[in-house]
């Protein structure tokens, strides 16, 4: 048996050779795979010394347990500046695991993830058998937070995850409805939700954070709405109420004035009584659950008022933001409007105006032309 400094050499019967060395209990590690030569178990326990001097040795002991495993303990122990994830988040990484990771790479042992792995089931994801790029976006950013997760956890050496570009999310463009559409959307609907479709097109709230108003949030005389709470529906949770997705979802928004009437008539019609009554309720009392909503309120008032196929209630909170900033909307105003922490989504609105904007100019222009 060779030995050296630290660690032992040792041909084994086949005629390979076995290199181990002590770990910090004294008990012998052996290397995950045998060697040709004794020069190469040498220089193997080499770069494990260096590795360990340097602080970035990772036991081959660790990372057994299967993607599965550990990334559905990764969704229970997630901790977002200090906090759980919200029910509906975690509901989301739930299915998204378990829909589109899982049966690929849910039985790979952690430490046998490798690059080759991701972008194969990545081709396969994104592909055109594949649920679209916006899922597989969202699906490859999840894995690579896991995985990054399990370098910080010494479990794995680097990322798997090394795809240029694969969690943008190249989402089709959303319709943009005339302000003539809102309002055949606003008169198609019941009284009952009239208001409810009017505050969610001119103050850009989440439906999270409408079905989650109470009487003590709208202040009329001021014209305001104060956004405190927000609701999710977790499968197999039951109802949620809980704060806004991040502080800056916590806002106080003005109310364009000319719907301030249609809010008091609601208020004085249809929301529950007193200061922690719910402002939307469904005709039997209780509190509107997005599913029901979209089926029986939404979609036959969207067919009606001719909305796009596809259109959703989520689509009137970028319409409010793009008019806001039509009207000259800072993007800091407009972050704070759609409770966003980041401007990207307030950008985006201003560069979707500018465009609009200069292709009615370029239409002016071909008019003009087309007169001479």
């Amino acid at each position: 048996m060779g030995r050296r400094a630290w660690g032992t050499v040792r041909r084994l019967p086949s005629g390979r050779y076995q290199a181990r060395y002590p770990d910090g209990s004294g008990e012998q590690v052996s290397a995950p795979h045998t060697f040709a030569t004794k020069a190469d178990g040498n220089r193997w326990l080499a770069k494990v010394q260096t590795q360990l001097d340097s602080g970035s040795w990772i036991d081959p002991k660790a990372g057994q347990e299967t993607l599965k495993v550990y990334a559905e303990r990764w969704v229970d122990t997630r901790l977002v500046r200090g906090r759980p994830l919200a029910p509906r988040t975690a509901e989301l990484y739930r299915a998204q695991l378990k829909n589109h990771i899982v049966p690929a790479l849910g039985s790979t042992p952690l430490r046998q993830m490798d690059a080759s792995a991701v972008r194969a089931w990545y081709g396969t994801l994104s592909g055109p058998d594949g649920p679209g790029q916006v899922t597989a976006a969202k699906c490859y950013r999840l894995l690579r937070a896991i995985c990054t997760t399990a370098v910080d956890d010494n479990l794995i050496a680097r990322n798997p995850c090394s795809i240029r570009g694969a969690g943008q999310e190249r989402s089709s463009e959303r319709p943009m409805f005339a302000l003539a559409q809102v309002q055949a959307l606003v008169d198609a609907v019941e009284d009952r939700w009239r208001a409810l479709i009017l505050l969610a097109a001119w103050t850009g709230l989440r439906i999270g954070e409408l079905a989650a108003l109470r009487r003590e949030d709208l202040d009329l005389t001021a014209g305001t709405v104060s956004v405190r709470s927000s609701v999710v529906d977790v499968i197999g949770q039951g109802r949620s109420y809980g704060p806004p997705k991040s502080a800056a979802g916590r806002r106080t928004v003005a109310i364009p004035p000319h719907i301030i009437d249609d809010l008091e008539h609601h208020l004085a019609t249809y929301a529950q009584p007193g200061a922690q009554g719910l402002v939307f309720v469904g005709p039997k009392g209780g509190p509107i659950r997005r599913n029901n909503f979209s089926a029986r309120v939404w979609a036959p008032a969207a067919e009606a008022a001719g909305l796009p196929p596809g259109s959703h209630l989520h689509d009137l909170r970028g319409w409010g933001a793009t008019v806001a900033a039509r009207h000259g909307a800072t993007t800091r105003e407009l972050m704070h409007r759609l409770g966003h922490a980041s401007p990207a989504a307030a950008l985006r609105y201003q560069r979707a105006e500018q465009e609009r904007d200069a292709a009615l100019a370029a239409a002016m222009s071909a008019g003009a032309r087309g007169a001479k």
